[in-house]
């Protein structure tokens, strides 16, 4: 990377923002309500991150264009799950347009839970396929060569600090190759227990909470120093669901995260999400790691107050370390937008799937002012490049070169039986933190548990078809696609 794509992005360097009425980052929600269809409307059930709050000011517009009402429901992650779930196994027509992690597309789409998207693709000119930035397609939205879903809101991983800080202790970052993990931690050591303006600064901050908080923070660690949960999955076949979790790489990366722990606030043992990220805010943190929609999230004191955070002018962003003699690797996340297969009107769903999911609309959930400013989660490629949006978010350059560098499938691979697998990891990484288990027994005891799951599945060993699913196997269905 070039030293000007190093360059870091301040806060100062962003346009003032106006009052916020955000919802939790796969936290807070709206109220539910019925999703009851009525004539000419397409219901939609979302989960309540900062993109349904953006989508849902503007979705008057979405009427103005199609003549189609879009009664739009918010709830909270574990909530939309039990619910998607239930309607679906009970054949229930809940929704036309439903919310889906990346984590649930395997199973929604082999059970039928939903419909493959890519004969409407390729019927539709204005869709634009190839806009969307490949890895973000192959880490959230494809699966076994088939358009599942199409990406609303796109998560890559980079890191945020105090500007302020940093010059006050007399710190800088160093060059991208020198850029490590090892150098991170070590910067972050030099920060911690010094005060700075009056407050103590703790290092850094973990979310801590288990089960998923923790996995989608170490996972990203562990990622960049190359470590698999699989012998051979999902890239090449045949599969192979051999755990590989005790690897040399993963036992060194959580005895490095146990570390960041120690430079954190001990009640980051606790941390969710938004806890860790609102911690930076709140301006006792000098550098931490995480999803990127905290670029923007940390500029507000929390979500519905309106007030800018303490730090809001000191924040600038970079690049995620490396592990040296690694090629980097970084977790992408997000959520994407389907069509249930139930739906009594398809065409009205592809509507608003298209519409979501547009650039036009995607700029235009960005622009809104009601909310601050708080939407910059793009996986079109063209909008990294809208001048306006740089003058906004000017961050947007290290954003795209960490979705470019991504590979969800590899961070944490949605295999089958996912959401077990990750109870179990991250119930053992949070007692590794709490101090009740050392590294390599944390991670012995997680494989010991993996294998009993794998084959009380029938996954270990995997006798079923596989699929070599790899980016250019994405990049190739786009092209037939566009």
């Amino acid at each position: 990377m070039s030293r000007a794509g190093w360059a870091p992005f301040g806060r100062r360097d962003v346009l003032k923002a106006g009052a916020a009425t955000l919802g939790g980052l796969a936290l807070g929600a709206a109220q539910p309500r019925p999703a009851r269809a009525q004539s000419g409307s397409v219901r939609v059930l979302l989960v309540g991150d900062p993109f349904y709050y953006a989508i849902n000011d503007i979705a008057a517009q979405f009427k103005q264009e199609t003549g189609l009402t879009a009664e739009i429901e918010s709830l909270a992650y574990d909530q939309l799950q039990a619910r998607l779930v239930s309607s679906f196994i009970a054949h229930k027509s809940d929704a036309d347009v439903v919310c889906v992690d990346q984590m649930w597309t395997a199973q929604y789409l082999e059970s039928g839970w939903i419909m493959p998207l890519d004969d409407l693709i390729k019927a539709d000119h204005d869709t634009n396929i190839g806009d969307f930035i490949p890895e973000v397609l192959y880490s959230l939205n494809t699966w076994r060569g088939k358009v599942a879903t199409l990406p609303v809101a796109a998560y890559g991983q980079g890191v945020m600090y105090r500007t302020d800080v940093m010059e006050a202790l007399g710190l800088s970052l160093p060059a991208p190759d020198a850029w490590t993990w090892d150098a991170y931690a070590e910067m972050i050591g030099k920060m911690h227990g010094k005060t700075v303006g009056g407050t103590k600064i703790n290092g850094t901050v973990v979310a801590g909470a288990q089960p998923q908080p923790i996995v989608h923070m170490y996972t990203q660690l562990a990622a960049s120093m190359g470590v698999t949960w699989f012998k051979q999955f999902p890239d090449p076949s045949p599969w192979d669901f051999t755990p590989e979790i005790t690897s040399p790489e993963n036992v060194a990366a959580l005895k490095m995260f146990a570390e960041l722990y120690k430079n954190s606030p001990p009640e980051a043992v606790n941390y969710n999400w938004f806890d860790a990220g609102m911690r930076f805010a709140h301006g006792d943190i000098g550098m931490f790691y995480w999803w990127t929609p905290y670029y923007y999230l940390t500029w507000k004191d929390g979500y519905m107050t309106g007030k800018d955070s303490p730090v809001a002018a000191k924040i600038a962003v970079a690049p995620l370390p490396h592990a040296k003699g690694k090629p980097q690797t970084i977790s992408l996340g997000g959520w994407s937008l389907g069509i249930a297969a139930n739906t009594k009107d398809p065409k009205a769903a592809w509507s608003f799937v298209k519409w979501a999911t547009s650039a036009a609309t995607q700029k235009k959930m960005a622009l809104n002012k009601t909310f601050g400013y708080q939407f910059s989660d793009f996986a079109r490629k063209s909008l990294y490049d809208d001048a306006e949006l740089l003058k906004i978010y000017p961050y947007l350059p290290v954003q795209l070169t960490a979705l470019q560098q991504g590979n969800g499938k590899i961070a944490r691979p949605p295999s089958p039986v996912y959401t077990t697998l990750e109870g179990i990891y991250g119930l053992n990484l949070n007692k590794v933190l709490a101090g009740e288990l050392s590294a390599e027994d944390a991670l012995g005891q997680t494989k010991s548990l993996f294998e009993n799951v794998l084959k009380g599945n029938f996954l270990l060993p995997y006798k079923l078809e596989s699929y070599d699913d790899t980016l250019d196997a994405t990049k190739s269905l786009i092209a037939s696609l566009a």
